[in-house]
């Protein structure tokens, strides 16, 4: 297995890549960093509505409570430990591939493939849906609308990096606003905030806590996906963690304080869904504060798709390189140093995916992302092993106790959706197919290694994308 180079031990190719990834002006600085990073994992309370309605207003505050400390501190931990130890153009999957094989690592890219399949189809929808708040829309209008989303997300990325990181830091702006404004003018519903009628559990506890989780999962989760560009990051050793530790805690407030301000004294959650931000806002704010709350929920849709365009984009260019892809969507485009064939695949095949349901495709998202996560820990642990000199590097504290804190606690949170799986109603359904999916990536790696033919036996990861 190929050894990784770190800051005490490179390979001469490695050493001799870094200074032209450094020299390289499409970099990411800690900024636009923080803004994509805000993108790419929340992008706002939108999303949090149907967990409301599922779960109801009590429980969802509750878990947007939780999860930050059982799923989005420890990943984001194991995140920037890992970028630290490997800031590799590919992240993760070499996170995997290096510590686990090549099997796992084909695995954890497989799974990564799937979550933003689903993930990504969600975005031009909801667009189009937050939109037809201010602009009556019909069904084939909204659809040609997420198209063409996708097309103007993918024509940033074909720009580069930096044009990406730029318009991410005026869209966190322009999304952060809206619902800034709301916690201001429902300043009185959290200084005398009642708790709402709705009981913490409902009919059907196990399925309320398991569906409401999974919605508080998918806006809590992907700390570590910008890994995946983290040779087109300004020192990502450094400035991974720091990004992390700016942006979580903006989070945690920006989905807990709007939430509070909507659901004091509320007594039903019935009629909750895509929009119901605007409508409190309409309620407390009049019609300005009720717009701009949707034009934000069309922009956020708009932003955190064209930021997680920038990572799911490098997904087949890394297993292109990897030989486990056909080799033109491993080529750059010269004048700006982008994947430019794996960013049109990316397009054509979010085009397809538009017209899918949210709640569904929620459910598939955060099967299959947590289970690339439960890679990515193993990852952790082994790695520690196999690489225990961190002299420099940032490494999570607390010894043994701190690592099995980090490693177990995500898996625990998982664990408590999968009362949708034994539940009745779709969520079964959405289950038995996304375990089916997940059991077919051995014949997937069959077939892609026998087709491409698979990484060679000495390959070390590349430190720069032009590498």
């Amino acid at each position: 297995m190929p050894h990784v180079p770190t800051e005490n031990t490179r390979s001469p190719a490695a050493a001799s890549a870094a200074p032209l990834a450094h020299r390289s002006p499409r970099k990411l600085g800690l900024i636009s960093l923080v803004c994509v990073m805000y993108l790419v994992v929340s992008g706002g309370a939108y999303g949090l509505e149907d967990a409301v309605r599922m779960a109801g207003p009590r429980l969802t505050l509750m878990l947007c409570l939780i999860v930050p400390l059982t799923l989005s501190l420890p990943t984001a931990l194991m995140a920037a430990e890992l970028t630290a130890l490997m800031p590799v153009e590919g992240g993760f999957y070499f996170w995997v591939k290096e510590a686990l094989g090549p099997l796992a690592g084909f695995a954890e890219a497989y799974l990564t493939i799937l979550y933003t399949a689903v993930d990504m189809a969600i975005y031009p929808v909801l667009f189009a849906g937050y939109l037809s708040f201010i602009l009556p829309l019909g069904p084939t209008a909204q659809i040609a609308i997420g198209v063409a989303l996708v097309w103007l997300a993918g024509g940033l990325n074909f720009l580069g990096v930096r044009p990406v990181g730029m318009a991410s830091i005026v869209l966190a702006a322009i999304l952060v606003s809206p619902f800034a404004a709301l916690v201001v003018v429902g300043l009185p519903r959290l200084i005398h905030f009642t708790m709402p009628t709705p009981p913490l559990f409902g009919a059907n506890p196990w399925a309320a806590m398991a569906a409401g989780l999974t919605v508080v999962i998918w806006n809590f989760s992907g700390w570590e996906n910008l890994s995946v560009v983290s040779a087109e990051i300004e020192n990502p050793q450094r400035n991974y963690l720091r990004a992390i530790l700016i942006a979580l805690p903006i989070m945690v407030a920006g989905y807990v304080l709007p939430l509070a301000v909507s659901v004091s004294g509320a007594v039903t959650a019935a009629d909750w869904g895509t929009g119901s931000f605007s409508h409190v806002g309409y309620a407390i704010g009049g019609p300005a504060l009720g717009g701009a709350l949707a034009l934000g929920g069309a922009v956020m849709s708009f932003a955190v798709f064209e930021a997680a365009m920038l990572w799911v984009s490098r997904m087949p260019f890394v297993l292109a390189r990897e030989r486990y892809l056909s080799p033109p969507l491993a080529e750059l485009w010269s004048a700006t140093a982008t994947p430019g064939k794996s960013i049109l695949l990316c397009c054509i095949v979010f085009t397809l995916l538009v017209p899918v349901g949210f709640v569904a495709l929620v459910v598939l998202d955060v099967f299959f992302y947590m289970a690339a996560l439960a890679l990515e820990l193993l990852a952790l642990i082994r790695l520690r092993k196999r690489m225990p000199d961190r002299t420099g590097m940032f490494t999570i504290g607390g010894g043994r106790v701190g690592l099995a804190l980090v490693a177990i606690l995500p898996i625990l949170t998982w664990a408590a959706t999968f009362g949708l799986a034994v539940s009745a109603g779709v969520g079964k359904v959405d289950f038995i197919l996304a375990i089916v999916l997940g059991v077919c990536v051995w014949p997937a790696y069959a077939i892609c290694r026998r087709r491409y033919g698979g990484p060679p036996a000495i390959d070390p990861p590349p430190t720069s994308i032009t590498a």
